[in-house]
């Protein structure tokens, strides 16, 4: 009888403890378990982003990345990268830069999501910055070569070093800041994979500075961007051994029927259809038939096959036909 009731002290004394310990657990709605592997700790506790961390805090954007709410990949500009930017913009110190500017500057940087490296296209992705011409998210163009991995052809990350894989998502080191692109920075992309480009196209022109006109933050264009096998369809259609065979007026009205002026034209905004003026007068009509489609005043049918590349000044949809 005595072992009994002292088996059931015992028994009682494991349960009252039991209930002690489970009381103190983190199931109390009243304990928060605070990561501490965040993107934003991980920044705060390397030395060789104390220039972004001042900036993140600055903009309220460290809360963000501090939060385990929602995964981010952020492309991290090291301090190197963050005063060439400050010094080549006169500002003295990251306090100089407007706080809107510098915001925006930032959320370039990051990209919506959780993602390697490797699960980036060779092509176009959204940052969470955004332009002049539009409220809509900016473009950034990425791609690999070799071990390294790149982002508008402009900043670098050494794959091996990157991936740096956090409670929120990713870090990848960047030693060059990220401008905010113009239509003509994404031009220059596409030239730079080949001589049959857009890019190409009004570099020969010998009225304008094209280029030099895209690059204007100030305006805003619709580009319709050639792609590298419409030009070189064109090119053999019309027996042109290069770009720089084109007659300057032909060159001319190809230029102007590919450029519309102050407008941001995207696919989202077409409903039924909608007809906008090219720079040369003639009028295109956008509509949806299987994907975002242009129909000319021939009745001709462009097919846009790269939609919504948003710059700054800017929207570029990628065509398969020269436009004539």
């Amino acid at each position: 009888m005595k072992f009994i009731l002292k088996l059931a002290k015992i028994i009682l004394i494991f349960i009252f403890c039991s209930i002690i310990i489970s009381c103190g657990t983190s199931d109390d709605p009243g304990d928060v378990i605070i990561p501490d592997n965040t993107i934003n700790n991980f920044i705060l506790n390397n030395s060789n982003y104390s220039v972004l961390a001042t900036a993140l805090n600055r903009t309220s954007l460290d809360s963000v990345l501090n939060s385990t709410m929602q995964q981010y990949t952020i492309f991290a500009p090291n301090n190197s990268a963050f005063n060439s930017f400050l010094s080549e913009n006169d500002y003295t110190n990251i306090n100089d830069v407007p706080l809107k500017e510098l915001e925006n500057y930032l959320r370039y940087h990051i990209q919506p999501g959780a993602s390697k490296l490797s699960e980036f296209p060779d092509g176009y992705i959204r940052s969470l910055g955004t332009g002049n011409a539009s409220d809509r998210l900016l473009s950034m163009y990425t791609s690999t070569l070799d071990d390294s991995f790149y982002i508008n052809n402009e900043a670098e990350v050494v794959v091996s070093q990157g991936n740096i894989l956090l409670d929120n998502g990713y870090l990848n080191p960047i030693s060059t800041f990220l401008s905010l692109p113009s239509i003509t920075d994404f031009l220059l992309v596409s030239q730079q994979s080949s001589d049959d480009s857009f890019a190409s196209i009004l570099s020969e022109s010998t009225s304008e500075n094209y280029l030099a006109r895209l690059e204007d933050e100030d305006a805003v264009f619709t580009i319709l961007q050639a792609s590298e096998e419409a030009i070189a369809n064109y090119l053999s259609e019309n027996n042109y051994a290069a770009i720089n065979d084109i007659p300057q007026a032909n060159l001319q009205k190809i230029i102007d029927n590919h450029i519309i002026p102050q407008e941001n034209v995207r696919t989202e905004s077409i409903e039924d259809s909608l007809q906008v003026t090219a720079n040369s007068g003639t009028l295109l009509n956008f509509y949806e038939d299987n994907g975002p489609k242009i129909k000319l005043e021939n009745n001709e049918i462009i097919n846009i096959i790269t939609p919504n590349i948003q710059a700054v000044n800017g929207v570029i949809q990628i065509v398969d036909r020269v436009i004539e």
